[in-house]
């Protein structure tokens, strides 16, 4: 399997690699967000009843986001820059030094995952790990999905399956954002284009390995805020998120999939024009490369049979041509003979 690569130099032919967090169900409503971040208080002098303390947010351009289901790079998703806003982006991390022409087939494949590992290592990707990404266009920042798609490869062939919270929620998956501008772009009545890209981390240990060796870096929603304001000196040790974690709050602040499910979906999902509720429809897993492979056994044994008969069929015919033309010359010898 292959990580998105995080340059152009190496990029490679997309239709022969298998890319992590490449498809995500991005149908998200200001509701939800409010919803999830929403406080939940008791009430004991009602029968302990369950009351929400409404959380405020801003979508500060709600009516750009196009709400797929079956999102791919350069759509938009729901990218949370502060603790009470919400912005459309792009799917996809474009630089803001890119000199280029856009392209909007090409620019938003070359960076839509970074490795979490290697985040402060690369130029792309280090310039957008700082706080504050609200007032600066760029930083960190939390890109938020109702799940994912990901495809389990293996002998049989490719199966997609689609992962989700148990309890409905929403995902909270790191991210950096950018801000690109130029004269050959025009989106939402401005010549400026906000692009983000997830992050990835080694799924070894977790609920998911035996799906993909890469998985999102899923928050807890108790963590977003530590991720969207703490100093940027700390991200190193608050990604690893282990018992040597430094940052304020301690480890457990990433989802290591104890709080996730996951069904196969239909292998329709691989095409980007193919969207609505079937994304996340439920479906039986099918080994489709097995049954060709199957059918072809079995095609290439008729073949071989009737290859096999008709050489027969053949020999056959030779012997009775020769039979044939022994029997015609027959008189002729018996007069040679006299």
């Amino acid at each position: 399997s292959v990580d998105v690569c995080s340059t152009g130099r190496r990029r490679r032919r997309r239709a022969h690699i298998v890319i992590m967090c490449g498809r995500v169900n991005a149908r998200v409503s200001l509701e939800d967000v409010q919803k999830l971040f929403s406080a939940v208080k008791e009430d004991k002098d009602e029968e302990e009843k369950e009351e929400k303390d409404v959380k405020i947010v801003t979508w500060v351009n709600e009516g750009a986001h196009a709400q797929l289901r079956n999102c791919a790079p350069s759509e938009t998703v729901a990218t949370l820059v502060a603790e009470d806003e919400v912005w459309t982006t792009r799917f996809g991390l474009i630089p803001s030094y890119k000199k280029s022409t856009y392209d909007r087939k090409r620019d938003h494949y070359v960076a839509f995952n970074c490795r979490s590992e290697t985040i402060l290592e690369r130029q792309m990707f280090n310039r957008c790990t700082e706080a504050n990404a609200k007032d600066k266009g760029r930083g960190r920042a939390v890109v938020l999905i109702r799940g994912f798609y990901e495809w389990k490869k293996d002998k049989m062939g490719k199966q997609p399956y689609y992962v989700s919270r148990k309890d409905g929620e929403l995902l909270c998956v790191c991210a950096v954002m950018d801000t690109y501008k130029g004269d050959d772009f025009f989106d939402g009545g401005g010549e400026i284009l906000r692009t983000t890209s997830l992050l990835t981390r080694d799924s070894k240990g977790t609920r998911l390995s035996w799906l993909h060796d890469r998985m999102p870096v899923m928050l807890k929603k108790e963590a977003v805020k530590t991720w969207l304001t703490d100093n940027t000196k700390r991200i190193a040790s608050f990604l690893k998120d282990d018992e040597t974690t430094t940052h304020r709050g301690g480890g457990g602040v990433i989802e290591k999939g104890e709080d996730l499910q996951w069904y196969p979906v239909t292998p329709e999902m691989g095409k980007i024009e193919f969207q609505g509720d079937a994304c996340v429809k439920e479906v039986v897993a099918v080994a489709k490369k097995n049954t060709q492979d199957i059918k072809s056994m079995f095609a290439k044994v008729v073949a071989k049979q009737s290859a096999e008969k008709l050489s027969q069929v053949k020999i056959d015919n030779a012997f009775a041509e020769t039979a044939r033309v022994d029997k015609e010359d027959e008189p002729a010898k018996k007069k040679l003979k006299l």
